[in-house]
């Protein structure tokens, strides 16, 4: 029972805190009150801003509402496989609408912001983008095939359940991609970011900085709102993580059945 409770707290908490995280996004790409801010969401030069919106909303917030589904809906297990499928395929949405905002934006200088062309993948977020989608995108085949049309492809429980090992790896390693990815990506557009031509996410000294907290009102507004997305992104990972795993020494009871949560479908 105190593992149980503990687990469905950790679940809530991880949806919370990954719907803060993108209100957060939406907030700092929408306001305009320096230019530490990205300034707004459109189809024409601020539709790269739609990348980090939209990949905060699927990677972060649907995958982990998607594998907390199996911990707090009220429901018998085939009714939370579908709203589990459901949501991981709304991240699957969000994913390729938000790779078409940045791969638009990069080559297509009528919604550029700086109206010309732009590098793609090349930079470490880029390639660990990358990774995370490929590894997610696989075990959403995986899941959608072994666990929600095995009757349909005829998949024998006995194949289901020797698969369900690797889908729950797979599942845990495409969570801990996105949060890297997303965590990169806020580095790397905060590392970008300027106001009047100095860097709007740091700040000067003229000595050595032994208490940077007394600092940190310094750096640009936009900035500290990345950086509390960022810090709040992995809050609700760590929460997600810990209702997924079996924790027998919360536990007042002997284990009886193992209940993994199949991470995708």
């Amino acid at each position: 029972m105190i593992e149980m409770n503990a687990r469905l707290i950790a679940a809530i908490l991880a949806i919370i805190f990954s719907m803060v995280a993108v209100i957060l996004t939406v907030y700092w790409v929408y306001s305009d009150f320096d230019t530490s801010y990205l300034g707004g969401l459109n189809t024409n030069h601020l539709l790269f801003n739609w990348h980090p919106v939209l990949m905060v909303s699927g990677m972060i917030l649907c995958a982990i509402s998607s594998l907390m589904s199996f911990r707090i809906l009220p429901f018998d297990k085939l009714i939370k496989k579908y709203v589990h499928a459901t949501l991981h395929t709304l991240t699957i949405a969000c994913i390729c609408l938000g790779l078409t905002a940045v791969f638009q934006s990069s080559n297509n200088p009528n919604t550029s912001a700086d109206d010309g062309y732009s590098a793609n993948l090349v930079s470490m977020h880029s390639y660990l983008g990358i990774i995370a989608i490929i590894v997610y995108g696989a075990n959403y085949i995986l899941g959608f095939t072994s666990f929600l049309l095995f009757k349909t492809l005829n998949i024998a429980e006995e194949i289901k359940a020797a698969l369900m090992p690797y889908h729950i790896f797979l599942g845990i390693c495409a969570l801990f991609a996105a949060v890297i990815a997303v965590e990169t990506g806020i580095m790397e557009l905060t590392s970008e970011l300027t106001i009047d031509e100095n860097p709007a996410c740091s700040y000067s000294v003229t000595s050595a900085d032994l208490n940077p907290a007394v600092h940190y009102s310094d750096i640009a507004g936009g900035c500290r709102v990345a950086n509390g997305i960022g810090i709040i992104v992995i809050i609700a990972a760590f929460l997600a993580f810990f209702a997924i795993f079996e924790h027998p020494k919360l536990s007042t009871t002997a284990p009886k059945d193992m209940d993994f949560i199949p991470v995708v479908v």
